[in-house]
Order: structure tokens, then sequence, then C-alpha cells
């Protein structure tokens, strides 16, 4: 998917694509002068070679044009795909979403899938063509870091107890005083080795999650595609099954009737005028039969009949591949399964937000624990250490023991119950990368589904090309016989104008006669 945002600055427009197999965003930032489809497209080569890109925008999901990056409305609805889609403004919008007094104190989680597009936010995914393949390899398994967390066995470092003194070092009690020190301080570092792991393993399982989305958006992304092409084959087939249906009903009855035809024309006779005529060119004509080349004729509808015929097959193999397409309710379960697999996402990213984020914080809060019961380690003793040097408080050193031995016990585990919810992330850390791997499985199979789906659309498409033109032919074809089937009408509309043209002139010719003798009489009578 791609959004962008603008620099004022530097007025550049940052475009995000989103790799539809893997989830992965790819940030571009261009002039806008330069922001074309060549351009978005040479700087993703590195992901997806050139000529195995699909870039798909939408909703409504189309191939771009560099026409398409310069409106305004386009750039501004990709902002808000990048507004939807931000991990921080979601955690804000969960957060602000607590029940408030006399509500269900439950959290109303942000859903990192919507399930409309009212929005009016749009997206840019990457597709590879090579991925939609029949030879496709399997996606590499996902892969989260870290995996295990290496915990310090010693303190590190110096201690910051000032014993440096040989005849204070020497003393027992003050050795010991330094065992609980470096023992706070080796709490302490194992505590931030194990909070710094759950920030990563958080972000970890975060950012795994928002790629699933990803890849669940962009499988909408194909299928409405898909379903454009479906839907314009569906009308490209309803015209013309109704324009094929209608001229080859009308070829079939001419074909069928074509020897009565002849036959009748056979029992319509010739004027006696026209039967002279060929008389006179040596020709015997008596019927309107003897006018047409009977044999080159019936060749020709035989010719025509087995045209038709094979039209007649060729359209319903036609019908049966158009059927082959399926429908939307034979789609209704691969549509069923989508929509579970994204309700899979949203509870994985509901458990992340709620699970994960809980355990985070936990471990925050010890860590502030260990770095506070170290330091209050370090002043107990420090300040037995330098009271001991004062008279009458030589048995400071040995009363330092009591709070330090209860500091002990309330910290002795800390340490262990991270390392518990360390597990329980790194548990819920594989389970993430574990369905997106799946994920991933399941989206090679789904596109190559899709992609299948196309091409045996474009395929149909092609045909009924061929089929129209092979139609187009036919209807010329028949053009010879229609004419035969029209001539006994020609016939008697030819001698009916005939007879209206000898009328009429017949008409003319009384009345310019009668006129002219009225003339003559006037001219006498003048006389």
């Amino acid at each position: 998917m791609a959004s962008l945002s603008t620099a004022s600055s530097s007025q550049t427009v940052t475009i995000r694509v989103l790799a539809a197999s893997t989830g992965i965003s790819y940030r571009i930032s261009l002039h806008p002068s330069e922001l074309t489809v060549a351009n978005i497209r040479s700087h993703l080569a590195a992901a997806v070679p050139i000529n195995d890109q699909i870039l798909l925008l939408g909703p409504p999901y189309k191939v771009p044009r560099d026409s398409t990056f310069q409106s305004e409305e386009i750039l501004n609805s990709l902002r808000l795909g990048d507004k939807e889609d931000d991990p921080s403004t979601s955690s804000i919008d969960a957060s602000s979403m607590q029940g408030s007094a006399g509500e269900d104190p439950k959290p109303r989680f942000h859903s990192i899938l919507s399930t409309t597009e009212r929005s009016g936010a749009r997206r840019l995914f990457l597709f590879s063509k090579q991925a939609l393949s029949e030879n496709a390899p399997d996606p590499p398994p996902c892969r989260l870091e870290p995996v295990d967390l290496q915990l310090p066995t010693d303190a590190p470092g110096s201690s910051p107890l000032n014993m440096t003194q040989s005849t204070i070092a020497s003393q027992p009690l003050h050795q010991a005083l330094s065992a609980y020190e470096r023992q706070f301080m080796l709490y302490l570092c194992q505590g931030r080795v194990l909070a710094d792991g759950a920030d990563m393993r958080l972000r970890a399982c975060q950012q795994c999650v928002q790629e699933q989305a990803v890849i669940a958006r962009a499988l909408r992304a194909a299928v409405s595609n898909l379903s454009d092409h479906f839907n314009g084959a569906a009308r490209t087939r309803t015209e013309f099954t109704t324009t094929f249906q209608t001229k080859t009903a009308a070829h079939a009855s001419l074909l069928q009737r074509f020897e009565s035809i002849l036959s009748s024309l056979g029992n319509i006779p010739l004027h006696q005028s026209l039967v002279t005529i060929a008389r006179g060119s040596g020709r015997i004509m008596e019927t309107l039969l003897d006018t047409v080349p009977v044999e080159k004729e019936r060749a020709w509808a035989q010719q025509c009949q087995t045209s038709h015929d094979r039209l007649i097959t060729l359209f319903s193999e036609l019908d049966t591949a158009f059927g082959k397409l399926g429908s939307p309710s034979s789609r209704e379960e691969e549509t069923k399964q989508d929509l579970i697999a994204e309700q899979e996402v949203q509870k994985l990213s509901e458990e992340v937000q709620e699970k994960a984020q809980a355990i985070r914080d936990r471990q925050a809060e010890r860590l502030e624990k260990l770095t506070a019961d170290h330091g209050t380690v370090v002043k107990i003793i420090m300040d037995a250490i330098n009271a001991e040097t004062e008279e009458g408080k030589e048995d400071e050193v040995q009363k330092a023991f009591t709070p330090l031995r209860q500091i002990s016990n309330d910290s002795k585990d800390v340490v262990p119950d991270m390392e518990a919810d360390d597990k329980e992330l790194r548990e819920l850390m594989l389970k993430v990368s574990k369905a997106k791997t799946e994920a991933m499985k399941r989206m090679k199979n789904r596109l190559r589904s899709v992609s299948a789906a196309q091409s045996s659309i474009q395929r149909v498409l092609s045909s009924v090309n061929v089929l129209k033109s092979a139609l187009t032919q036919q209807c010329e074809n028949m053009v010879h016989l229609e004419h035969v089937a029209e001539l006994s009408n020609s016939y008697r509309d030819f001698l009916s104008e005939l007879r209206r043209r000898r009328a009429y002139a017949e008409a003319v010719s009384s009345n310019a006669n009668s006129m002219i003798e009225r003339m003559a009489v006037m001219r006498n009578d003048e006389l």
C-alpha cells in the first residue's frame, strides 16, 4: 500500500508502497515532478524486478497511471491510508477508548483492519508476477528477534563501594556487604536485559501483526480487482449472448427454410415480357427459380450451415468456459475463509495490544524497582561503612544486614517473575511469527488462484473476440442467402413498381393530350 506525506521544506512527496506477499512497506521520497509510475517502479526494483512488478492502487483497485499521482485527491487519500495504518495512532486511539464510569471497563481495541471503505483512504500495493507462478517457492518462514535473551551470570563492572583500603577489604563483614551489592547489581543487570528484551519483543510483535494486516488488505485488493474483471466479463457475456442468439436464430431459420424457399420460387411464373426477352437471348426462363444459380446457392447454403454448426459448438464451449469462471456464490467459501483469516489477525492484534503491552509494562516497573533497590543497598552499605569509624557506632555494619536481608527477601522473586513473563512473551512472539508464516503461505496460494482466475477470464474474453469475428463473417456470408429469400418479395415489388410507373406514364400522357386538345379548341375559338 502506499501513502504519502509531504515535506513542505523540501517539497518532496513520500509514497508508502506495501508488498503484498510479505507485508513489508517501502517508503519512496520523490519530488512532485518526478512522481511517475516508472520512477516508483525503479525504486522498488531491489525488492521486485521491474518486469515482475504489478501495482494496484485503490479502492477501487486499478493499475495506476502517471496522471493518478498528480491528483491532489489521490494524494490526500493515500495520506489518510497512512494515518489509519500508523501504529502510534492506533495505540493512542486504543488508550483513549477505555470505558468511562458506569460503562464496561474493558478496553475497546483499535481495529487493525477496517471493515468498510467509507473513510476514503487508499493504499498502493506491490505484487510480484514471479510469486504468482505455479513454480514459485514457498515464502521463507518468519523469524522474529530476539529469540533468546542471554542473562549475565556475574555482576559486570566494578563496585561503586569505596572499599579499597586493605584493612577494610580484609574484614569479613565488609566482604559480605560487597557481596550484597554485587548480588543486587546482578539482579539489576538481568532485569535490564529482560526489560529491554520485552521492548524489542513487543515492537517485533506489533510490526509483524501490522505486516499481516497489510497482507490481508493486499488480498482484498487482489480479490476486488478480480471481481472487477469478472463483472466486466459477465457484462460482455450478457451482451454477446443476446447478439449471438438473435443473429444465429435468424440464420438457423433461413437455412432450415432454404429448400422450401427455392421450391416456392419455382411456383412463381415470370412475366411474359421477361420470358420473351430471355428467349431472344437464347435462354429459357419460365419461373423465378430459373433466375437463381441453384446449385451454387445450395453449395453456399451448405457451407453456411457448416459454419453455423461450428459457431454453435464454439458458443457452447465458450458458455461452458464462462460457467467455469464461477460466480459470487461459488466463491463464497473462499470469501468466508478470507474473513476468518482477517478476524484471526484482529484477534492477534488485540492479544499483542493487551497481553504483550501489559508484560512490557510490568517488566519496566520491575526494572525500576531493581534500580531503586540497588541504589538503596548501596546507600545502606556506604552509610554503615562511613559510620563505623565514628565513636559509639562500631556495630553499624552489623545492623546494616537487617534491612539488606529484608530488601533481598523482597527482591528475590523479581528476576524469576521477569523470566516467567519473558517466557510468556517469547511464546507470544513465536505465535505471531508462526501466524505470519501461515499467512504468507495462504497468501501465495490465494494469489495463485486469483491469478489463474484472471488468466481464465482473459482467455475467455479472447475467445469472445474470436467468436465475434466469426459471427461477423457468418453474417456477411448469409447475405447471399438472404437475397434469395427476399427474391420473391423483391420480384413482386418490381412488378408492382412497373405497373405503377406505366399507369403514371399513361396518366401523364392522357392529361397532356387532353390539355393539347383543349388548347387547340381555345385557339380555334379565338380565331
